[in-house]
């Protein structure tokens, strides 16, 4: 599989298991985001084809973006505790679907995290807006919606504007694709009930192990507010 003329593919995931699925309910609070809607983790990996995908755990450091492509919490070290469960089959299904050379090792930040929405929260999906996060590749992948509506995918050309595609990806299903030809958006979410609701959701972002955003040299470029 690859990604289509447009830069894209929406995929099926393959299913986790009750350990994984159990720890979006212990994600700590990410304090970065302005409320209390989001609980995260946090791994970075190096990725290399070796008869089948395989991850190499790289050492716990921080989550930093350049302010170029993140103006609400980019230029700054983000502190945010490691992931607890393997993503392989996750990210191996998503790398076979953006068609990832198998002879380049590959760089990836991914992200666990829970969005929720209650009476007294706003389920923000995407504090900063419309986006790309300066990557090459990008993975959406949802693992439950659970009493909620909103959450709506969409994609749109490079500086916003109008989507030229959009999609509500329900519950094992991710959508892969190329972050340095467009930007990509997800709706607010709102609860049904006021129990409340929230949406489980892997963040994936893959580079090129040369051009990997990962290590003390990255970091520097971020605060001093280089262009990465």
């Amino acid at each position: 599989m690859s990604l289509n003329d447009q830069g894209f593919v929406v995929i099926d995931t393959p299913a986790l298991d009750d350990y994984t699925l159990g720890e979006f309910g212990k994600l700590p609070m990410d304090p970065y985001t302005g409320s209390a809607q989001r609980y995260r983790r946090f791994s970075q990996f190096r990725l290399r084809h070796e008869g089948a995908w395989t991850l190499e755990l790289l050492p716990h450091r921080h989550f930093s973006q350049p302010r170029q492509f993140n103006d609400l919490v980019g230029g700054q070290l983000r502190t945010l505790e490691p992931l607890t469960v393997d993503p392989t089959p996750l990210i191996a299904a998503g790398a076979d679907a953006l068609g990832l050379d198998k002879g380049t090792d590959w760089q990836l930040n991914v992200h666990q995290c829970r969005v929720v929405s209650t009476p007294d929260v706003k389920g923000v999906a995407a504090p900063e807006g419309p986006h790309r996060d300066g990557h090459h590749y990008g993975i959406v992948a949802v693992t439950r919606r659970h009493n909620i509506s909103g959450g709506e995918t969409q994609l749109m050309p490079l500086g916003g504007g109008e989507p030229f595609f959009r999609t509500t990806l329900r519950d094992g299903q991710a959508i892969a694709f190329d972050d340095r030809v467009m930007f990509h958006h997800v709706t607010d979410i709102e609860h049904l009930t006021d129990e409340g609701g929230h949406r489980d959701v892997w963040l994936v972002a893959v580079n090129p192990w040369e051009q990997r955003r990962y290590g003390e040299e990255y970091e520097a470029e971020v605060l001093a507010g280089g262009r990465v």
